[in-house]
């Protein structure tokens, strides 16, 4: 008993030493500078959801068939994708183009994740001093962005009212008559083991040649790309072979596209796996049977947080300047609690205590966008995204997770350069404290100021050549459509396929990557983040095309030219 006792009393201590560690106030961020001049692209772009009803290549019912409850979207046997191609010249008759470019998401990636690509390359295209010049973006949902209920977000976009979303996801309101069964789990989906990178493959295969039937206009104008993971799938679209048989090389991927572009995900031949056949089977069956994950779920990033993150984007995007009340109107999990607390924690103290919480900081809507995004805020690599800094109240620098990562088991952690807020008011007032803005990308410096200071001038936060993205072309592309930025439902049977596509007994399982050896003799780019001084993982997807006064986009240009230099037609796709 008296062991107890003072186990109790020594933790005790222990939460009332690191308590006291929250001391409000430090450094605070300098005034903006004046924004850059905007150049506006004239938007001349329709965008239309495309969806292709296939009965020739259906999921696989090995493993159980999709309720026909779970399906929020559209019918999981179709494939879509959203196209972004010119305004018409003559009404009802789409206009040739010279390049189709038919882009695949990344991990938990959905079509939006190419919004801002698709609207401004067709626009840029159809801008330029050469008319004759024109392109189309066709940007892929795989199919379980099918199991997503969009309902409440779909609904509270064409409300112009956020609040109509957290009330269907939350509070049981009904929609449309509709009311949210909730997010679904690993019990829910045992489909989605069958869900892999075959199904992918042939899903891109009869896009391109449903669309586009003649096979000399494939070869002569298609493009095939990807963000991050993306990159991969467009790779291994270019050495698969459809009906397996190698020596028929005409449903062979390299035959039906003229190039491979890569966003931060490197297009090329893929290195040879060293995963065992037995190694596969048996990851296989625990995917199967459940007793491995279904769900291929990034560091807790849950579907409710993925949902969340849309909401936070309507409201950035909606009410930019409003105070966020997020937290008071949508009771969310503490699975999300959990994540926020670990992506908004200083220290291993602030995280162990969680005082004060991200619910005591006041932020504007934008703001709290930044804060779960930016890569000044966000440690983890992939989300990264360069859109300028807070200001309004003390900003101090953060260590955590920091070298606690690899302890911890989260991958691909940034330790350095990392902010955040501190001043949620005094230990007795939390929630009190001043109120968070955003300053955007274009607003933190310039070339004769490039620094982003304290006041004092003595600390550095960010500067002018390393911030290029508008954080709300970030906040509309999250929810805007029919479809969305995330895919809340990616599965671990695409990465365990991915990882065995180029063992030898790949073929065995219907994984016909046969032709490693032709990706290489295609025209290839590859935008890297690492080769652009400043890009973060993201930027790649959102580097501004209208500041060219602040700093030129260094994708969008190259994506053009390199499409326009390899292709060697033009094709007219009519409106399925």
């Amino acid at each position: 008993m008296k062991t107890s006792s003072t186990i109790l009393l020594v933790l005790a201590l222990l939460v009332f030493g690191l308590t006291a560690c929250y001391q409000p106030g430090g450094p605070e961020p300098e005034d903006p500078v004046g924004p850059a001049a905007q150049v506006p692209i004239d938007p001349a772009v329709i965008v239309e959801e495309v969806l292709i009803q296939d009965g020739e290549t259906q999921y696989s019912r090995e493993n159980g068939q999709i309720p026909p409850g779970l399906i929020c979207g559209w019918n999981c046997d179709a494939i879509r994708f959203t196209r972004y191609r010119p305004e018409e010249e003559i009404e009802g008759t789409p206009k040739a183009v010279n390049a189709i470019l038919v882009l695949i998401p990344g991990f938990m990636g959905g079509a939006n994740s190419f919004d801002y690509i698709g609207r401004q390359l067709v626009s840029m295209a159809e801008a330029d001093d050469e008319p004759e010049k024109s392109l189309e973006v066709w940007a892929m949902d795989r199919r379980t962005n099918c199991l997503e209920d969009l309902t409440g977000m779909n609904a509270a976009e064409a409300a112009g009212d956020p609040g109509i979303a957290v009330d269907y996801y939350y509070n049981d309101v009904e929609v449309a008559g509709h009311t949210f069964q909730g997010f679904l789990g690993e019990g829910d989906v045992p489909f989605l083991s069958e869900f892999g990178l075959k199904l992918l493959m042939d899903d891109v295969h009869k896009i391109v040649t449903e669309m586009i039937p003649n096979p000399v206009d494939r070869k002569a104008t298609v493009f095939i790309g990807g963000h991050s993971a993306g990159g991969g799938y467009a790779s291994y679209f270019a050495g698969w072979d459809r009906d397996g048989n190698a020596s028929t090389e005409d449903d062979a991927g390299f035959n039906n596209c003229a190039g491979l572009i890569g966003l931060d995900g490197r297009v090329g031949a893929r290195s040879v796996s060293d995963l065992e056949e037995a190694e596969y089977v048996q990851r296989l069956a625990d995917i199967r049977s459940g007793a491995d994950t279904r769900l291929s779920l990034l560091m807790g990033v849950t579907p409710e947080a993925l949902a969340l993150f849309e909401i936070i984007g309507m409201r950035a995007h909606m009410f930019p300047d409003a105070e966020s009340t997020l937290s008071e109107d949508a009771p969310y999990s503490g699975a999300v609690s959990n994540l926020i607390r670990l992506l908004h924690s200083r220290d291993l103290s602030h995280y162990l205590t969680g005082i004060p919480l991200f619910e005591h900081f006041r932020y504007t809507n934008e703001a709290a966008l930044g804060i779960f995004f930016d890569d000044n805020f966000n440690p983890v690599s992939i989300l990264q995204t360069s859109m300028g800094f807070l200001r309004g109240g003390a900003v101090v620098q953060k260590d955590f997770p920091g070298d606690l990562a690899d302890l911890l088991g989260l991958f691909g952690i940034v330790k350095e350069g990392l902010f955040i807020p501190w001043d949620a008011g005094e230990l007795l007032d939390l929630g009190n404290g001043p109120l968070y803005s955003w300053v955007n990308f274009d607003e933190v410096g310039n070339d004769s100021d490039p620094d982003y200071q304290d006041t004092t001038g003595t600390l550095t936060y960010t500067n002018w050549r390393e911030e290029m993205v508008d954080i709300q072309d970030v906040a509309v592309s999250l929810y805007r459509g029919d479809t969305n930025f995330p895919e809340w439902y990616y599965t671990s049977r695409i990465g365990l396929d991915s990882q065995a596509a180029t063992a030898p007994f790949a073929p065995g399982y219907g994984l016909n990557f046969l032709h490693n050896d032709r990706i290489e003799g295609l025209p290839l780019l590859n935008i890297n983040a690492s080769d652009r001084e400043g890009y973060n993982h993201q930027d790649v997807l959102f580097a501004a095309a209208d500041r060219p006064s602040h700093r030129p986009s260094e994708v969008l240009g190259p994506m053009m030219e390199f499409v326009f230099d390899n292709s060697t037609g033009s094709v007219t796709v009519p409106v399925p």
